[in-house]
């Protein structure tokens, strides 16, 4: 019977039971047992640590008087609310005494009256203070049950992070460390000639490279889901954390299978900077607070972010707990409460994770098939772009009147020109194509160039896998900033210039024109470490300017005009007059022209060059 599953197994995925048989050895089954033994352990003398410090009447943190589980929270309360009213009764009698002393009022009959009212009620103050001032709940009035299931949620909630920290980062890492291992032995280019499907492979590598910790995880559950249950938190609840998280795991081990695709040439490290990224990028969402903004959609990329819901009808403040998702209720896309339930946004993050997912995948196809091709197409690119934008909109586009956010439109707008600027830098990396594809086209252009038309030409540079990339990145920067155009021409708000708004985007596109096209040119260059020129070139462009500001102690607000300048002119444009950002904007797109015209005649060159090496060797070939 085992050896017909294995068979079938076998049939179904070859790579996934080559993994298996990898990595499902006795001694690597006994550790990921063991991990799981650790983590029961853990849990088992967390809750016990717990139960001694209740016992513990000098232990701190300790039980305080207006905690849900304290039999005298209700008394209490009352008492504070009494006092308060005393407090003021006391401030009124006050009153009454100053002013029936005065000259004006003087009557003894009220003085002596108000004295013996003040002494009542100062004495029933004493007495109050001295009950409230007792913050700590005695061990006899604790509710016992309802203590631990407050700390069971808290285990929960522990146990949750914890397991999707170490499933996403250590995932991560042994992806990446497999394929680089596979690269290093050589045997990762017998994969890829097999009859199997890129998408078979792939999906076994994502199955199978990662079963331990699967193994592990599995084990795990248990306890995972008696904890949740006793916090009295439902199991389609868990059941849905469960569902958000196994897609974060795609998402998470899909890129990591891309990287370790794209990152060959690290030598081994790869895999560490990997895990690290995830690591980095995982607490940075922790610790984000939904700020109605566009930054919130980093924390659709934690499968936390739907942790704050299991805890919303068990009256358990989720602040204590590890997670910073607060206010995530008031989370909006194009004013429809994405967050106002919990099957609201776990559906959001599950097709946000399903959509880039399968982005991803897109380009795992296309790299895995060819090694030297483009992570995207043109086409795909210009999809991309769209998607992403979309989002940012959604996000950005919050109805003020039900949702208190901190950010201006200003401020939106800044958020998402980062983003862009992260995926733009992304895309130039993505569509520039290196020497000698370029130097294949253009002499396929300079032989065609007689007998195609001009729209030819247009066309390719749009759709064309070879040919450069600065027309589909231009495309691209208008796509991504015709809606915030309109957005921008149609918004009001009181002290919103319009017009720096629009200067603004426009420096944005000069800016990403200028780097896809000093990009192309440094692919084009003889040297072999020519992709590490490009990087260099572009960081250098982007990040000198500002630091060199910085360090001399510039401030925009004293000195805007070498900020316009710079890799980041939003700085200078609003303390700068229109004329002046006009005239920085202006030498920019003459940078930007003198940029292309190099480029244009480096490609005529390189297609003259090229069809002479031809004609050259034709000839010799024909003597």
């Amino acid at each position: 019977m085992l050896l017909k599953g294995i068979d079938r197994l076998g049939d179904w995925n070859p790579q996934l039971l080559r993994e298996l048989k990898g990595k499902l050895k006795g001694r690597n089954i006994a550790i990921a047992v063991g991990a799981s033994v650790l983590g029961y352990l853990a849990m088992f003398f967390y809750g016990l640590n717990q139960f001694t410090r209740l016992s513990d009447p000098d232990a701190y943190p300790y039980i305080r008087s207006t905690e849900i589980f304290c039999k005298l929270r209700d008394s209490y309360l009352a008492n504070q609310d009494k006092l308060s009213q005393l407090r003021e009764q006391y401030r009124s009698l006050q009153d009454q005494f100053f002013r029936y002393s005065s000259a004006e009022s003087f009557d003894l009959d009220k003085i002596n009256q108000l004295k013996g009212s003040i002494a009542d009620v100062k004495a029933k103050i004493a007495h109050l203070q001295g009950i409230e001032t007792v913050h700590k709940c005695p061990q006899d009035a604790i509710d016992i049950p309802l203590w631990w299931q407050y700390q069971q949620g808290q285990m929960f909630a522990l146990l949750s992070v914890i397991a999707l920290f170490i499933l996403l980062i250590v995932g991560t890492y042994m992806l990446i460390a497999d394929l680089a291992g596979e690269e290093r032995r050589g045997t990762f280019n017998f994969i890829r000639v097999s009859p199997q499907s890129a998408q078979s492979i792939l999906f076994g590598k994502l199955l199978g490279v990662p079963i331990l910790l699967y193994l592990a995880a599995i084990l795990i559950i248990p306890l995972h889901l008696w904890l949740g249950l006793s916090a009295q938190i439902t199991l389609g609840e868990i059941f849905s954390f469960y569902a958000v998280l196994i897609a974060g795991c795609a998402f998470f081990y899909s890129a990591a299978l891309l990287f370790g695709l794209i990152s060959s040439g690290l030598n081994g490290f790869q895999s560490w900077l990997g895990g690290g990224a995830v690591f980095t990028f995982l607490l940075i969402a922790q610790n984000n607070w939904i700020s109605n903004s566009p930054a919130d959609w980093i924390n659709l990329f934690s499968p936390a972010v739907v942790l704050p819901y299991l805890y919303n009808h068990t009256e358990l403040h989720y602040q204590a707990f590890p997670f910073s998702e607060n206010d995530i209720q008031t989370l909006q896309w194009f004013h429809f409460p994405v967050g106002l339930a919990g099957l609201g946004i776990v559906s959001f993050v599950l097709v946000n994770y399903t959509l880039w997912t399968g982005w991803i995948w897109q380009a795992l196809k296309r790299r895995f098939q060819n090694p030297n091709a483009a992570i995207l197409s043109k086409r795909q690119s210009y999809w991309l772009v769209s998607c992403v934008e979309l989002l940012l909109l959604g996000l950005a586009w919050q109805n003020r009147q039900y949702v208190y956010s901190s950010y201006s439109v200003v401020e939106n707008l800044a958020i998402i020109a980062c983003f862009n600027a992260v995926l733009f830098l992304g895309l130039i990396a993505a569509l520039s194509s290196h020497r000698q594809v370029i130097q294949d086209w253009a002499r396929y252009r300079q032989q065609q160039g007689t007998s195609r038309k001009q729209g030819g030409i247009v066309q390719d540079l749009i759709w064309g896998e070879k040919s450069p990339a600065i027309v589909a990145i231009g495309l691209n920067v208008v796509i991504a900033t015709t809606p915030f155009l309109v957005w921008i021409a149609v918004w009001y708000e009181p002290g919103f210039d319009k017009l720096k708004a629009l200067l603004a985007v426009a420096f944005f596109i000069c800016i990403t024109l200028i780097c896809a096209t000093l990009a192309q040119l440094m692919l084009m260059m003889k040297t072999s470490k020519r992709a590490l020129w490009a990087t260099g070139t572009i960081g250098a462009v982007l990040s000198l300017p500002s630091i060199l500001l910085l360090v001399l102690g510039v401030e925009p607000s004293d000195n805007p005009i070498p900020w316009l300048f710079s890799s980041f002119p939003w700085a200078g444009i609003e303390y700068a007059a229109t004329s002046v950002i006009a005239w920085a904007l202006l030498t920019e797109c003459l940078i930007w022209g003198l940029l292309t015209v190099q480029l244009t005649r480096q490609l005529r060159k390189a297609g003259e060059s090229a069809t002479q090496a031809l004609l050259a060797g034709h000839s010799s070939s024909r003597r």
